[in-house]
């Protein structure tokens, strides 16, 4: 007598195209908001120190808010689907995928936490400020979220290349991502100087790791909506 248990995992192909064009417009966002923290006045070099930085009006702080918000908005309804691509290609490996969408969350919530609190000090104020220094949320947006797109990269990663639920280019680019924000963990250690490549906040370590990120997880949008939507998978 067969006793075993067969269970299907269906995911719509309207879900799937959800969580592909979300990881795109993310991404597009995500690289709007990018130069607004290179586009800042200029200030003397014996007024604007480490401390300080470079104080800038609220404008620009609260556009490249409001775009970091619908970045990561959007991502998270990317990355919450991650398990259920998993989980429809192969329900074995449902728990890597649930893993990476957790950790993926956890990114964006931590993330979007941090540039809230920036965004807020701004409008604050009394007078214009610089928040990537003034504001010592340099580990929630650096080294953190950087542990969570590690654990975020090593779960996808091995999920997609063990399910085939993506191309194999995913998964192996996937650790790549991985190993590059495994890098920036360190920076904790490094100060708070914006302008220096390595430090806590700096412009390496958080706005360019974080812009290849987000060109990654678009790429991964676009592999996501032309992957023809499997058989729903069936494990005994």
């Amino acid at each position: 007598m067969n006793t075993s248990l067969h269970t299907q995992i269906q995911l719509p192909a309207t879900a799937r195209r959800w969580i592909g064009l979300a990881a795109i417009l993310g991404a597009v966002f995500a690289m709007a908001e990018l130069p607004l923290y290179f586009v800042v006045p200029a200030c003397d070099a014996a007024a604007c120190g480490v401390e300080t930085g470079s104080p800038m009006p609220d404008w620009l702080i609260l556009t490249r808010t409001l775009f970091n918000f619908l970045a990561l908005t959007l991502f998270l309804v990317s990355m919450t689907g991650v398990r259920y691509l998993i989980a429809r290609a192969d329900a074995r490996y449902e728990w890597f995928g649930a893993v990476a969408g957790t950790a993926g969350a956890a990114w964006a919530i931590i993330d979007m936490v941090a540039k809230g609190l920036e965004g807020g000090s701004a409008i604050k104020a009394t007078e214009e400020i610089d928040p990537t220094r003034t504001v010592p949320t340099y580990l929630l947006y650096g080294s953190i979220s950087h542990l969570m797109l590690v654990v975020f990269g090593l779960a996808f990663g091995y999920a997609a290349l063990r399910t085939r639920a993506l191309p194999r280019w995913v998964g192996w680019s996937s650790f790549g991502i991985a190993a590059l924000h495994l890098a920036a963990v360190p920076s904790m250690f490094f100060g708070f100087n914006s302008s220096e490549f390595y430090a806590s906040n700096g412009w390496g370590a958080v706005a360019m790791f974080n812009g290849y990120a987000a060109i990654w997880l678009a790429a991964v949008g676009v592999a996501t909506l032309l992957k023809k939507t499997p058989p729903a998978s069936t494990l005994a």
